[in-house]
């Protein structure tokens, strides 16, 4: 068997596939292809697809192909800017949960009738993704084959991204939990209970607005998201790996067999800083605005869940950091995710997590005219990470300070520390 290699991927490359099923075989023929899957890459070893499941992220590590099936990955011919790859990958996460269209799927090989729905299948996911930002990878979005988007002249092919994997290897993984089917499964409840309500919900976006447009049915979606298990998932992940977020039960893996993985994960964890858990911020800011405005017990309950990620991802990360400048100082300096303050993506990220923020570090750069000054006053400045952005600004990834400004912060609790 094989897998991808996971460290072949960037976020935003697609991966297309000829699997040996039956509707596999009958895409490809009817398409006169070599594929017939399309998934995003989204995240270091995580993809999101469109099957008869619906819309889904996966763990690449588990996803395994014969020997004799074809797998490909591409890449965008020309590099999107950090920011604009942000909002591809916001797309895909966003359409979780959208069931998928068989009928409008078989309409992009076979032809016929073309309605613009908003289910989705395979190809029409990554088209759409790559759609929302302007870059049409196919001449119809809406209706293309896995084997359109292998021909799309915007893509680069990837080489060697598979590598084998043992059968032991496979049983060791099967033999530990999964949390993304779990997560799959808490979702597909959620989404569930509430289409009995509105049969025209299909992520969790239209679910947000039933739950503003409809407080009659907001206790019954509260307990949905109860009932479910989607409000615990994260424990799971807390149990079952306490080390990653307490620095004392790291230390104590001493065996020299376990540190070389051990250092890789402490790398992989730092590489995705931000972009790996930026998203709870961000959900967070939402459903605070949304509760602000109208308030909901189901905004209440997603609320107190987000504050709990964000403050588990800063907790993962920086346990990671702290042990790997212990014991590997040279990885932090060469692997960590910096987003430098005042660039495009800082401005995209803050604008959304705390847009004061970015107001006030926008007036600081018109009057300096200058964009090396100070996010709060304007004046000289160095970059700095903030240890406690949970609890301080949640999702702010770095922050460009003069020493008066430093100085006052730090009086208020916030643990800035300088950025190389």
């Amino acid at each position: 068997m094989q897998r991808i290699d996971i460290d072949r991927l960037r976020p935003g490359d697609i991966i297309l596939t000829a699997n040996r099923t039956k509707a596999g075989k009958l895409v490809r023929v009817a398409s006169r292809g070599i594929v017939s899957h399309a998934m995003i890459c989204v995240q270091h070893g995580s993809i999101i697809d469109s099957t008869a499941d619906g819309v889904q992220a996966w763990n690449l590590q588990r996803e395994y192909f014969h020997e004799d099936e074809a797998v490909f990955a591409f890449r965008l011919r020309n590099a999107l800017s950090p920011a604009e790859m942000a909002r591809v990958i916001d797309f895909a996460r966003s359409e979780i949960g959208t069931r998928y269209s068989k009928s409008e799927a078989a309409r992009s090989v076979l032809g016929g009738a073309k309605p613009r729905g908003s289910r989705q299948f395979c190809s029409r996911l990554v088209a759409r993704a790559y759609g929302s930002i302007g870059i049409w990878l196919v001449p119809d979005q809406d209706y293309c084959t896995p084997e359109d988007l292998r021909k799309s002249p915007l893509l680069v092919e990837l080489e060697d991204v598979t590598q084998a994997v043992s059968v032991a290897e496979m049983e060791a993984i099967a033999a530990r939990p999964n949390p993304l089917q779990e997560m799959r499964d808490s979702q597909n409840a959620v989404l569930t209970a509430g289409r009995k309500l509105d049969p025209t919900i299909e992520n969790f976006n239209d679910l947000d607005k039933v739950v503003r447009n409809h407080p009659e049915w907001d206790s019954a979606i509260a307990q949905a998201y109860r009932d479910s298990g989607y409000l615990d998932i994260w424990k799971h992940e807390l149990q079952a790996h306490p080390y990653r977020y307490d620095l004392a039960v790291m230390e104590s893996i001493v065996a020299p067999e376990m540190l070389a993985d051990l250092r890789t994960y402490c790398v992989d964890t730092i590489r995705e800083a931000y972009s790996g858990g930026v998203r709870f911020a961000i959900n967070l800011a939402h459903y605070q605005a949304a509760q602000n405005a109208s308030e909901r017990e189901t905004l209440k309950l997603l609320i107190q869940l987000y504050e709990t990620l964000v403050r588990n991802h800063e907790l993962r990360v920086e346990t990671a950091r702290a042990w790997l400048l212990r014991h590997h100082p040279a990885d932090v300096a060469q692997y960590m995710e910096r987003v430098v303050p005042h660039s495009e993506l800082w401005s995209s990220i803050v604008d959304r997590v705390e847009p004061q923020l970015g107001v006030i570090a926008r007036h600081a750069i018109r009057r300096a005219k200058s964009i090396n000054v100070c996010s709060s006053c304007g004046d000289p400045a160095r970059d700095y990470g903030l240890a406690n952005a949970a609890d301080a600004m949640p999702g702010v990834p770095s922050l460009r300070l003069c020493d008066d400004c430093v100085a006052i912060r730090r009086g208020f609790g916030e643990e800035l520390y300088p950025l190389a």
